[in-house]
């Protein structure tokens, strides 16, 4: 996987590279942002933070925003594989924001004398309906097997005997040759020549043999000329041929 396949949003992974290739990774990267921003005085542990106050170093801030894309990018290629929309995701933030919205909305109105209940309450139940909500994804994201064999965000990432694993958009699949026009032809696949099959005779009759050897073949000097040789005068009682006289 390149770093723009690793994020971009299109196309399928299976648990392992989720696991391995972006929660490790980005969870790593936030641990050493944090230990950096206490060793570099930015922010404090143990008792001289206060109870109220969350701190965030300017350096754990920047890795906050840097493994943004990617942790998106991992759940919504998750979500993909599950053959889901990566938009599953999206209302989960929308409703953290509504529910967060409620929540500093009813504390600023009842801080103001004015009641504010309802709007705390509905914000508080809306976060419970928002825990079940990250709980399902937790589990659909991070422990669910994908659909076997390819669906509508791309090929099985495990193969699932629908072909090789790991084949991208853009890319032939494999055995695909370039042809003129920018297009591809499947190249063909060689086959082992069958043998000639034997023609069926019929079997021979009973009591029949096979032919003594040199049955059927023609006598010595069939079919050539016979030789020549120069006349020798005619035989006995013969005549001899005409003399012409001038």
């Amino acid at each position: 996987m390149t770093f723009g396949q690793w994020l971009a949003f299109r196309g399928r992974i299976g648990r392992k590279t989720f696991w391995l290739g972006y929660v490790l990774p980005l969870l790593a990267l936030t641990i050493v942002a944090q230990v950096l921003d206490v060793a570099l005085g930015f922010t404090m542990l143990g008792d001289a933070v206060p109870a109220d106050q969350v701190q965030t170093g300017p350096i754990g801030g920047l890795a906050a925003l840097l493994t943004l894309w990617p942790s998106l990018a991992g759940a919504i290629k998750r979500l993909h594989d599950r053959d889901r929309s990566g938009w599953w995701i999206g209302g989960y933030y929308l409703l953290a924001a509504v529910c967060g919205v409620l929540i500093v909305a009813g504390a600023a109105v009842a801080s103001a004398g004015a009641g504010g209940g309802g709007l705390m309450v509905a914000g508080f139940a809306l976060a419970v309906v928002l825990l079940g909500y990250a709980l399902w994804m937790l589990v659909e994201i991070g422990f669910l097997r994908g659909t076997p064999g390819p669906n509508r965000f791309g090929p099985d990432p495990l193969g699932g005997g629908y072909g090789p694993p790991q084949w991208q958009p853009g890319m032939p699949p494999p055995g695909w040759q370039p042809q003129q026009g920018g297009q591809w032809q499947q190249q063909p696949q060689w086959q082992q020549p069958q043998p000639p099959q034997q023609q069926w005779q019929p079997p021979p009759a009973q009591g029949w043999q096979s032919p003594p050897q040199g049955h059927g073949a023609p006598p010595p000097g069939y079919g050539q000329q016979p030789p020549s040789a120069p006349w020798q005068g005619p035989g006995p009682g013969g005549s001899v041929p005409p003399v012409r006289r001038e």
